[in-house]
């Protein structure tokens, strides 16, 4: 008889043997099948996170590093900005899609009205100086944060590389700010740059200069719409945001250098102690930049981080928009150790207790065996048998295991996250990033909300493939007793 069918009537005949092998896969199959479905979903969701937060990263100082030194130490820090030449070396790497740096500085203007906010008309009259719209110098023509979608440039054009290049007197302002203003493509928009002295016997503040910055308006853009709910925490922070963004005036990075530049040099005519520090320390303050890089994926963000860290100056870091994931995640992270640990030891247990009892099986079966062999069937065709018995057996179990252990991880997982979460629930200290702009703002909320346990295509190809590899193994271990098998012993 062909050893397929004996295999095969073998299941069929022997139904309590296969029932107990089948309960055995079975249980076991749950705590795999688990397992797998928490490490698939916790994947998942780092790679639907990070994709949200975006690829973006920057280089700059590391405040809880510099909050963590001594007095002393305090005292011997000397900070020094970062070099043009570093910025741009690093933009060159093969991590980078592209990349800007920026040198930004505050004007206010004598004929131009700031965005207040919707639904805010009334402006408040006041001495001193006003610096109502924020000057951002691009150096990447195309404006990154178009590129990036912060803002959508609604009519007209981006910079062209050569008025970079050369500091032309052109802008992209809101479209919202060109509305207040009555202003179209092609009109000129003008700030004042006004240098103030400080009288510190009356506390007051004196006009002492100042010059119009004509600059010709080439370019509408609209900040990207962003849904908050009315009464969210946030909505404060989103209104202020957007106010601010809403009065951001792109230049090229040479406007604001030279802007800065007189305002620097005409302040140390009126205040001749401050000069001569900076004179004596050489105190630039047209070497500022705050360089974002753009890389090809969340998935460079490490690599990038380890080649670029040995590069910079003392107490610099590399920060990247994926940073706020490891922050927030550690039910996720603690679940996804968990699973893998359990997973683990599954396999182990599946490989000794399935083991274990094909053996018990095969010692109960040594005379049927023995007839086998010593009736000419080769060793062979009857391991084959005995594999197939098992695995006809496991696939049964595993199919079944399939579905109740993807059902057993929902539940396990959801309550686990939730007590997980509820430890996990601390406030640290908030430092400002330059990568705030350029990734969303995500919560351990919307963490908890991607995590699902799915049943996809992938997760059925692993679970199958972990657990018949599992299955051949522990079944071929107990096998070495057929191998080993004397046919003459058996039959006297």
């Amino acid at each position: 008889m062909n050893f397929i069918k004996r295999g095969f009537l073998s299941v069929s005949r022997k139904k309590t043997k296969s029932l107990i092998l089948l309960a055995v896969i079975f249980i076991l199959g749950n705590v795999i099948s688990g397992s797998i479905s928490i490490q698939q979903a916790t994947d998942n969701v780092e790679t639907s996170i990070k994709e949200r937060l975006g690829a973006a990263a920057t280089v700059e100082l590391d405040y809880e590093k510099i909050d963590q030194m001594s007095e002393e130490e305090h005292m011997n820090l000397e900070i020094s900005n970062l070099d043009l030449e570093l910025i741009k070396q690093i933009g060159e790497l093969s991590y980078v899609k592209y990349y800007d740096y920026s040198f930004s500085t505050w004007l206010g203007s004598d004929t131009a009205n700031s965005y207040l906010g919707e639904g805010v008309e009334e402006r408040y009259e006041y001495d001193g100086p006003s610096y109502d719209f924020q000057l951002k110098g691009v150096n990447y023509a195309p404006v990154l944060d178009f590129e990036e979608g912060i803002g959508n440039l609604l009519e007209g054009r981006a910079f062209e590389d050569q008025e970079v290049e050369n500091g032309s007197s052109v802008a992209i302002i809101s479209k919202k700010l060109a509305e207040i203003n009555d202003l179209q493509i092609g009109d000129n928009i003008t700030f004042t740059n006004s240098v103030y002295s400080y009288d510190y016997t009356t506390g007051e503040e004196k006009l002492e200069t100042s010059r119009d910055v004509i600059l010709e308006v080439i370019g509408l853009f609209n900040p990207t719409s962003v849904s908050v709910e009315e009464g969210d925490r946030d909505q404060g922070m989103f209104d202020y945001m957007n106010m601010e963004y809403q009065n951001t005036v792109y230049v090229p990075n040479e406007v604001v250098i030279s802007e800065v530049t007189y305002q620097f040099e005409e302040y140390l005519k009126y205040d001749e102690e401050y000069a001569a520090i900076v004179e004596e320390e050489g105190i630039s303050m047209t070497d500022y930049y705050i360089p974002i890089f753009v890389l090809n994926s969340p998935e460079d963000s490490r690599s990038f981080a380890e080649e670029v860290q040995p590069l910079l100056p003392e107490i610099y870091k590399v920060s990247s928009s994926g940073d706020q994931y490891d922050s927030i995640a550690a039910p996720v992270e603690s679940m996804s150790k968990l699973a893998g640990y359990v997973l683990l030891i599954a396999v182990v247990a599946t490989v000794l207790i399935i083991g274990l009892v094909v053996l018990l099986f095969l010692r109960d079966r040594k005379h049927e065996l023995g007839i086998y062999l010593s009736l000419g069937e080769r060793r062979a065709r009857v391991v084959g048998q005995i594999l197939l018995e098992v695995m006809v057996v496991a696939l049964i179990g595993i199919t079944l295991s399939l579905f109740t252990g993807n059902l057993l991880a929902q539940g396990i997982s959801e309550t686990l996250l939730n007590a997980e979460n509820t430890q996990n629930q601390y406030h640290d200290m908030i430092y400002y990033s330059e990568l705030d702009a350029y990734q969303t703002n995500v919560t351990m909320d919307d963490v908890m909300a991607s995590y699902e346990v799915k049943l996809d295509f992938s997760y059925i190809l692993i679970f199958y493939i972990v657990g018949l590899l599992t299955i051949l193994v522990s079944t071929i271990i107990p096998l070495i007793y057929i191998v080993r098998l004397n046919p003459k012993k058996i039959m006297m």
